[in-house]
């Protein structure tokens, strides 16, 4: 048995934020509308999610997406200093980009980790593969090049879906749990128009392959909420979410990674004991 924790959707700033001008400025005040800038209360929530973590020992640890405000290199920095404060090591974390960290610059992702990240790029880049127990652990970019930060969509690649399947044919995920962690969520919006501007394009292939590989699960963040989400029919979950670490103190969840399958743990806070009860079922899709 493999425990994974998981948080999402930090949206870290820099401490010196006030300083921007023109569009740097205007694109900040446009991405946080109607949430407080406040840089301490992020920093403290990501931070007390990953002690958490610590304190309960789990194996791994995925961040999956929108570290950072806009990518800027100083958000990024101020990551990197919340992950070391964290007192966990490198290699127990994983993390992926989502579309907020890209906003300032399409190769801001790249440049962190070849920078303040780089002591995660083992773990993180493309084409990372981590073995963790009965767990193995694949991180996907699914941030659009170039996108433009009025719109939030993400994309599925059909290179990443070849990844997946060659790694699920391999003997080294044989008997184990295969874990894709992602940023935006696998199925994407039914409402076209909707999925354009915050959905995930490109989604039907990757429900094709969890419909193929019952082994594969998907953890993400970008919704903002917890979702448990079984398909087919199955009797176990096969896709999870997780609550912004920005905008909740009980923002972590924990997971096992047990006869190739990964199921929730007990709900858990960051600053307060687990508590008793089993994780919701969230709707199952035909």
């Amino acid at each position: 048995m493999t425990r994974i924790a998981h948080l999402s959707d930090l949206h870290l700033l820099e401490e010196d934020y006030r300083s921007r001008t023109g569009l740097a400025r205007y694109r900040l005040a446009f991405l946080s509308t109607g949430v407080a800038l406040d840089v301490e209360l992020r920093r403290q929530r990501a931070l007390r999610a990953l002690k958490r973590a610590r304190q309960l020992q789990v194996d791994h640890v995925l961040i999956t997406g929108d570290l950072t405000e806009d990518g800027t290199l100083g958000q990024y920095e101020a990551l990197a200093e919340v992950l070391e404060d964290s007192g966990l090591p490198p290699e127990r974390i994983t993390l992926v980009p989502g579309n907020h960290d890209a906003y300032s610059d399409a190769l801001a992702w790249q440049t962190a980790l070849e920078g303040p990240l780089a002591a995660y790029a083992e773990t993180s880049a493309e084409g990372a593969i981590t073995v963790c127990g009965d767990a193995v652990i694949k991180p996907v970019s699914t941030v659009m090049d170039g996108q433009h930060f009025t719109r939030a969509a993400g994309i599925v690649r059909d290179r990443n879906l070849l990844d997946i399947r060659r790694l699920a044919a391999d003997g080294l995920t044989t008997g184990r749990t295969l874990i894709v962690a992602q940023h935006h969520a696998p199925l994407g919006i039914a409402n076209p128009v909707w999925n354009y501007f915050d959905g995930t394009m490109g989604a039907a292939p990757m429900r094709d392959l969890l419909a193929e590989l019952p082994a594969l699960h998907v953890v993400h963040g970008h919704v903002h909420h917890k979702t448990t989400v079984s398909l087919f029919g199955r009797p176990h979950a096969q896709v999870f979410s997780v609550e912004s670490s920005r905008d909740h103190d009980h923002s972590l969840r924990v997971y096992r990674a047990v006869g190739g399958e990964l199921r929730a743990e007990a709900e858990v806070s960051p600053s307060f004991p687990l508590q008793g009860g089993s994780a919701p079922l969230a709707a199952a899709f035909a």
